[in-house]
């Protein structure tokens, strides 16, 4: 037993021959990290939320786990995705278990779409829709898991890419799970992971998960969080989106059509034909056609302030919440009704009060916004602001609430995230990074670059860099703000590289998964590598296989995108200044993310490239230039390419 204090156990587990040394090779004590940890633990012991930005290499992982362990007793941790989640699970918290010792039980529980379910399987066996026989032997597969897998976690069997459709019908939804009065409850496989989270100290999940439960109340945090002493996100930059996604509601014609088909099923099964319910439910499936038509021709996403423009998918939207309405009457009619129907109704109810709603003027307080494909409409309620509704579940003083990320500031300023969630009570505290950015990487900004609204820009953007990446021997990543940006710098650095003799790869995004695309440059390790928005975050490239990083532009929200449109007229009207309040620290969030691509280790070295020239020549400029971290910074190539040799 111990004689010191937490304080000290805390500082002892970071000292370079601590806790952490004896089962972490080549581990190196740091300041940064032993402050963050006790800032931390100071906070959970007051029960008070905290707010950490931690620069590349502090460690924060190990910063905010320790203390968690050793102040906590039931703690969930949020990561940013399903990819981080599994990381913290099967690797980090076992490192920190094992350099504490301390016999701490931990789970990892994710949405119900990762597991199988034994009546959606039963049923879709029964329905037989599967259109080839391809589509009929994944399922048989997934099936065999249902005995064969102790999770159910279909993560769990690598299954082919062409499986999306299948994986559907063998997973529950919130709408189509029957919960307690399910045949199968016992076998459930979300009800075992939720009762082992449930006995479990420490629970890890991702944010889309944490606030899908908290927001809809559902089983899961309903019961996990009134336990929970400690929260703890991790890529906390990334939590505003997720609040405001699931704070708001959507509704897409693919659940408006599993909902039809699941109406037939519980009409089915009934027994004996209901007429007036049929002829409800052939109306419903003719209300949804005319929802669909309504939309047609149209494809991406769109603002319903435009009103006129959208005038037939407004009456078709007004018109299906009618006749949902009465749908949900005549079933609530039947005497005997089966859980199907039951549960169907309920979901009419909802789709009611959803599509009204959305139909209707009036309320200001919501952005009303569809997204149209090929494929499907999903109609969206997105709110404005939710600062009020988070503020009031961190503010209670029941728990303890811990925020990270090495992105949370403008130019040292978080007034911007504290603001967006309600958080400007929290303390806040920040940590550079300990890696020697001035030594080990160079800031380039070409200095006769077009404005990026130039027809050209694409193409100068890959001629200032053509250079560079050769010198370089590829070992390169390239962001764009856009995927048709991408595309154009893929055909034009693809002509140059010929043109010069060059066989470096270009490996773009869309030509597999992201896992496939990170693995094959990390493998080939002279290719470069073409993304957008999704390659800006998670990608960590050690060593010498990364050396240049490239961005073509300022990341600027489309200021015509609905969501963005609605909080810059909102903004406006309450007198603030829209740019600068919500665009400038967005893109400056981003360009943080993007930048931080470049170094990961203190031995990596490399340069970064950011071409647009508004950088230099706009007043907000300066604020995004203090952001990034402290590089040398030159406007000559010749520096960047003699650098570029020694990388």
């Amino acid at each position: 037993m111990s004689n010191l204090s937490t304080e000290e156990e805390i500082d002892r587990a970071f000292s370079s021959k601590g806790l952490l040394s004896d089962v972490v090779v080549g581990y190196k004590s740091r300041v940064e990290q032993s402050e963050m940890a006790q800032a931390i633990g100071a906070a959970i012991k007051k029960k008070e939320p905290i707010i950490c930005e931690a620069g590349t290499g502090t460690g924060k992982t190990f910063a905010y786990l320790i203390p968690a362990f050793y102040y906590g007793r039931k703690i969930i941790i949020a990561t940013g995705t399903k990819t981080l989640q599994d990381q913290l699970y099967d690797q980090d918290i076992q490192v920190v278990r094992d350099a504490l010792k301390i016999p701490i039980t931990v789970a990892k529980l994710k949405g119900r779409a990762n597991y199988l379910c034994h009546q959606q399987i039963e049923r879709t066996k029964s329905e037989r829709s599967f259109s080839s026989l391809r589509e009929v032997e994944i399922f048989n597969m997934y099936e065999r898991m249902l005995e064969s897998s102790d999770s159910g976690d279909i993560s769990e069997v690598n299954m082919p890419e062409e499986n999306q459709r299948v994986q559907s019908s063998v997973v529950s939804t919130r709408d189509s799970c029957l919960g307690s009065d399910c045949p199968h409850i016992n076998k459930c496989f979300v009800l075992k992971a939720r009762k082992r989270a449930l006995a479990a100290e420490v629970v890890v999940v991702n944010h889309h998960l944490f606030f899908a439960d908290l927001a809809l109340k559902q089983d899961g945090f309903g019961e996990l969080l009134p336990e929970c002493d400690v929260v703890i996100f991790d890529e906390a930059h990334q939590i505003g989106d997720v609040a405001t996604q699931f704070f708001g509601s959507s509704i897409s014609t693919n659940q408006l059509n599993e909902l039809l088909r699941d109406l037939r099923y519980g009409s089915v099964i009934m027994g004996d034909s209901n007429e007036a319910v049929d002829e409800l439910i052939d109306s419903f499936e003719k209300g949804i056609r005319n929802l669909r038509l309504s939309f047609e021709g149209l494809k991406g996403r769109y603002d319903l302030r435009e009103r006129d423009k959208f005038s037939k998918a407004v009456e078709a939207s007004s018109s299906l919440a009618t006749t949902s309405g009465e749908l949900a009457e005549s079933i609530r009619a039947i005497e005997l009704i089966n859980l199907e129907l039951q549960r169907c109704r309920e979901r009419l109810l909802e789709a009611v009060v959803f599509l009204e709603t959305w139909s209707k003027l009036g309320e200001h307080s919501v952005i009303r916004w569809f997204e149209s494909s090929v494929q499907s409409v999903r109609m969206h309620l997105t709110p404005i602001d939710v600062a009020e509704e988070f503020r009031s579940i961190v503010m209670n003083g029941e728990r303890s609430w811990v925020f990270t990320s090495a992105t949370l500031s403008v130019s040292g300023d978080a007034s911007y995230f504290t603001q967006q969630l309600g958080l400007e009570d929290a303390l806040f505290r920040s940590w550079d990074s300990p890696f020697d950015y001035s030594q080990n990487s160079v800031l380039y900004v070409p200095n006769d670059m077009p404005e990026p609204s130039h027809a050209s820009y694409v193409e100068r953007v890959v001629n200032e860099s053509i250079e560079a990446i050769c010198v370089a021997r590829g070992r390169c990543m390239m962001l764009f703000t856009s995927l048709a940006a991408m595309r154009m710098a893929g055909e034009q650095l693809s002509k140059n590289l010929k043109d010069r003799n060059m066989e470096i790869p270009l490996l773009i995004q869309g030509d597999g998964s992201k896992f496939e695309l990170l693995n094959q440059f990390k493998k080939i390790k002279n290719a470069v590598l073409l993304g957008s928005h999704s390659f800006w975050e998670g990608v960590d490239v050690r060593g010498e296989g990364l050396v240049l990083v490239i961005i073509d532009k300022l990341p600027f929200s489309v200021p015509d995108d609905p969501v963005t449109a609605g909080r810059i007229d909102y903004l406006r009207s309450q007198g603030g200044n829209p740019f600068m309040d919500f665009q400038v620290p967005e893109a400056v969030i981003s360009l943080k993310q993007g930048a931080g691509r470049l170094i990961r280790d203190e031995t990596d070295m490399g340069v970064l490239i950011i071409c647009d020239p508004r950088l230099l020549s706009k007043p907000y400029g300066k604020k995004i230039w203090k952001s990034l971290p402290p590089m040398r910074r030159t406007q000559d190539l010749r520096e960047v390419t003699s650098f570029l040799k020694t990388a």
